[in-house]
């Protein structure tokens, strides 16, 4: 996971800058595969465009959640299903333990950012259900019917994003959203084609492990297509914690500022 972010990451700014012709600071937050907020502050406070690096990351997480049950789907040849088949079969949780997941994820969400957690809305939840499945407090799944809203909510949450967007002035960085999404994924792909044998894991989690999608979204369609949702959620959460702790200091390391070589943005070239 660290080598492969690095390595695309730096891959993803290069292009933004090359043929983007994004300035410098907007493409380093911008191909940075954290979390959208986070990178959005930061990059504004470094003199990025503060239009343009959510653009991309939205436009990016967009892109993956589409493609990836499609890509599964088509080329894979997986059975991918409608809603959430991962909980469709056996018993499911009961009002009681629904009172405890709902009080998981209340605490799980306040613990989470009072610990100033990188996605603590979904970080803290997941990791306080964790603790109470692992202990036998709750010991059936959610039913689908929830899995299925939280799903929806999810897809709806991506869009809003793009409310009130200018195409025409926003189109250029748009198209390299999605080439950088595309490129992410397309080693995503690669790599775990050749590792997962090696590793001894489903070619299919790995992918959904190293796919440059939200922590959320990628739980998501783990727990729908009935893949290992842990170790995808954990790698997420490495990614994001890694991103979040590394980016600024590499940023500062590499002494980069709006004024370089690079003085137009994305939306510049898209005027």
């Amino acid at each position: 996971m660290a080598v492969f972010v690095t390595v695309m990451t730096a891959v993803s700014i290069a292009m933004l800058v090359r043929f983007g012709h994004f300035d410098r600071v907007t493409a380093y937050f911008s191909g940075t595969p954290g979390g959208l907020g986070v990178m959005t502050v930061l990059g504004e406070q470094a003199g990025g465009d503060p239009r343009v690096i959510p653009l991309v990351h939205a436009t990016r997480v967009f892109f993956v959640v589409l493609a990836i049950p499609l890509y599964l789907l088509l080329v894979e040849g997986l059975d991918v299903p409608r809603g959430a088949r991962a909980v469709v079969e056996g018993p499911t949780a009961g009002p009681d333990e629904l009172v405890i997941l709902g009080a998981c994820a209340v605490v799980g969400y306040f613990a989470a950012r009072t610990l100033r957690l990188p996605g603590a809305m979904i970080i803290g939840p997941m990791l306080v259900s964790a603790a109470a499945y692992l202990s036998g407090i709750v010991v059936s799944p959610p039913p689908s019917v929830l899995i299925s809203v939280a799903q929806v909510v999810m897809g709806a949450g991506i869009g809003v994003r793009f409310a009130g967007l200018e195409v025409r002035r926003m189109a250029w960085p748009l198209l390299f959203g999605v080439l950088s999404a595309a490129l992410m994924l397309a080693g995503a792909m690669l790599l775990s084609a050749i590792a997962a044998p090696w590793l001894g894991l489903s070619r299919t989690a790995l992918l959904l492990a190293l796919a440059p999608g939200g922590l959320a979204e990628m739980s998501m369609i783990a727990l729908a297509l009935d893949v290992d949702t842990a170790f995808i959620a954990t790698m997420h959460v490495i990614r994001i914690m890694m991103i979040v702790a590394l980016a600024p200091a590499a940023f500062r390391l590499i002494g980069w500022d709006a004024a370089g070589p690079t003085v137009s943005n994305g939306s510049d070239a898209a005027d």
